[in-house]
């Protein structure tokens, strides 16, 4: 394993990073950070909490004009939340590596006045959301000539049919020999060509981690009915008295009454909704990240790249039909090498998702009952490992037991 001093970044980087107490790289930003400085485009897949915010940020830091006050960066991701995330990873890195370095967050639902008035400042980076850059970059406030590079944070879900005409329209007001970053732990095939279409002809694909999730992550599944989901959920938080613990739901117009409930049954709950306003998703996120609330409920809008420390648990409560939102929300717990669990309450129907997911992504998700306040092996689980690999045996002792109480009869018969 090298360390950060055989990359070839900048001293003031290695120092910076030295202070956050990282000197070895991750096998991902061994890859990356060589190919971004070389200038190369990259397509990188690896999996949740390995580093790829950093795999961009250090070497595009080392890229960086610093005479030019011009926006030179521009990242884009799919949730506001996670461009929150990645300018305050930049803005921390400016700080400890000492680089006059300047970004700014810019999203869609929040003050546009406000933004330009940041833009005047003249930052290098700008991260945000490609709707409202694209806007800003249409009426002139962010010069979009000077830009040497783009990335694409979590750019499965940007290039997905939701987002990609927008994706395309802020590329294409870039100039062609640009440079074009896209990361995210799933990369579909058809996401890969399209993003290949968008690259240089020497682009690299970079793809790490054959198991997609961190084996220090445990996954269960709970059987339920649907009217007892919640009733299960709170036993299952009284049982694991996570941390913190994230909930997720498919139908984000459930996230406020499940709050309530909970809050009504004594957790500190809170919940995390697309229609909120920026301020209230700060302060929202803010209060999980510092311990004020310990449960968060959220919708797959929360599930994308968080990095928030200390998430003991993820609980779904509703079964993603697609693997990869699954392989999103797990990736919330486990970070940093820390152990992490995840627990699904599903219904007999729901339960095939679960095979699904084992099956494309190698992983056990082990059937668990609650029982006298514990998570406890279920009878399920126990039958199935007694009769594995017995099932013929089983049914030849079942078929000569048969027999022989019907030949039994047939004597009776016989000897009446």
């Amino acid at each position: 394993m090298q360390d950060m001093t055989k990359l070839g970044l900048l001293p003031e980087l290695i120092q910076g990073l030295s202070k956050m107490n990282i000197t070895v790289p991750t096998k991902i930003q061994q890859e990356v950070i060589p190919a971004i400085l070389e200038g190369t485009d990259v397509i990188g897949r690896s999996e949740t909490g390995s580093g790829k915010t950093f795999a961009y940020l250090l070497p595009l830091f080392q890229k960086i004009d610093l005479t030019l006050k011009k926006t030179q960066v521009i990242i884009l991701t799919p949730t506001h939340e996670l461009a929150a995330q990645v300018q305050k990873q930049g803005e921390l890195l400016a700080r400890v590596s000492g680089l006059p370095i300047k970004s700014t967050l810019i999203i869609g639902g929040a003050s546009m006045a406000r933004q330009i008035e940041k833009l005047k400042e003249k930052p290098q980076i700008v991260v945000g959301s490609a709707g409202r850059i694209l806007d800003l970059i249409q009426k002139r406030k962010i010069s979009a000539h000077t830009v040497q590079a783009i990335v694409l944070d979590e750019g499965d879900r940007l290039l997905d049919e939701q987002n990609i005409q927008t994706v395309q329209a802020v590329i294409k007001t870039t100039l062609k020999q640009r440079q074009l970053i896209l990361l995210s732990a799933t990369i579909e095939e058809e996401i890969q060509k399209k993003a290949l279409e968008m690259m240089k002809e020497n682009a690299v694909t970079i793809s790490l981690e054959e198991s997609f999730l961190p084996k220090n992550i445990s996954h269960y599944y709970i059987l339920a009915e649907k009217r007892e989901k919640f009733i299960v959920l709170r036993k299952v938080l009284a049982a694991q008295k996570p941390k913190k613990a994230i909930i997720f739901l498919n139908n984000p117009e459930n996230i406020a009454v499940t709050v309530d409930k909970l809050c009504h049954h004594g957790w500190k709950a809170d919940g995390i909704h697309g229609r909120d306003d920026k301020r209230e998703r700060q302060n929202t996120m803010e209060g999980f990240r510092q311990g004020r609330t310990s449960v968060l409920v959220a919708s797959d809008i929360g599930a994308r790249g968080l990095d928030i420390e200390d998430v003991t648990h993820i609980i779904n409560l509703d079964l993603p039909e697609e693997a990869e939102k699954y392989l999103h929300r797990a990736g919330r717990t486990g970070r940093k090498g820390m152990a992490g669990t995840v627990i699904s309450i599903v219904t007999p129907y729901e339960r095939k998702w679960i095979h699904k997911y084992e099956k494309k992504y190698s992983i056990a998700i082990v059937q668990r009952e609650m029982a006298f306040g514990k998570l406890e092996e279920s009878n399920g689980t126990k039958k199935q490992l007694y009769t594995k690999g017995k099932n013929k045996k089983i049914f030849k002792k079942e078929k000569c037991s048969f027999q022989k109480q019907k030949n039994g009869k047939k004597q009776q018969f016989l000897k009446k």
